[in-house]
């Protein structure tokens, strides 16, 4: 059996701040096979690389992105209060990050968070700006995301982020998507085998690496999404 693709979460957010060029560039270097990204939209439609709808967390700024100009979004500094007042990294547009990661040739997660909502031609345009990766798939826990994405019929990768209130009913009805993608807890479930069996494979993310079931699992598994890339590339190394 052939190894299970594992993508660094956020760059792999442990040791570096979370979706930060040195945490994708610590994900290049520890040998992760991917990298998973969220993105977001500023007020004048500029997506970057970055979770959380505030900077709160991460800068310790309670402004949204949706209410920020692009070039607001670049002067902020990110981490804890000391680095980032001397050493704080910068929130990348999607454009720089592109630029980083072509070269690399690594597999790409891009989650479309809530800001994308209704947003069709953005949405669009990430999708488009995204051919320039080899193996890339869209995600997203907001299902109309990914029916703009599927009406594009370019045969773009795409997957649904899962939860137990899903209504996977209409979901496995939904034959465009590719796969789901799932928390670690539901591993070994009933709705992992439901899902299975309706014929959809499955990122699990939140793994962190001490997983009995990493060294053999389930063949519905295609990819972990973890903070711990390098904890898991040495458990299925049998390290």
């Amino acid at each position: 059996m052939s190894r299970i693709p594992v993508y660094a979460h956020r760059g792999g957010s442990v040791k570096n701040v979370e979706n930060s060029l040195r945490a994708f560039q610590n994900a290049v270097a520890i040998g992760a096979d991917g990298i998973e990204i969220d993105l977001q939209l500023s007020a004048d439609g500029v997506a970057f690389v970055t979770h959380d709808l505030d900077f709160f967390r991460l800068a310790g700024n309670k402004r949204r992105i949706t209410d920020m100009l692009a070039e607001e979004v670049m002067q902020l500094k990110l981490g804890k209060v000391f680095v980032r007042k001397f050493f704080g990294s910068r929130v990348l547009t999607f454009d720089e990050f592109l630029h980083f990661i072509a070269p690399t040739r690594l597999k790409l997660n891009i989650e479309l968070k809530e800001s994308f909502l209704g947003k069709n031609e953005k949405i669009r345009e990430v999708v488009e700006k995204a051919k320039i990766i080899q193996d890339v798939h869209f995600s997203s826990f907001e299902f109309s995301v990914l029916q703009t994405i599927h009406a594009m019929q370019q045969n773009v990768q795409t997957a649904f982020i899962g939860k137990k209130n899903s209504d996977w009913d209409y979901i496995f009805a939904i034959k465009e998507l590719d796969a789901i993608h799932l928390n670690k807890k539901f591993y070994g479930t009933n709705l992992m085998f439901a899902i299975w069996n309706a014929g959809f494979p499955i990122r699990f993310y939140n793994v962190i690496g001490n997983e009995t079931y990493i060294e053999n699992p389930h063949e519905c598994v295609i990819g972990w999404i973890t903070d711990y890339p390098e904890k898991i590339i040495a458990k299925e190394k049998g390290i």
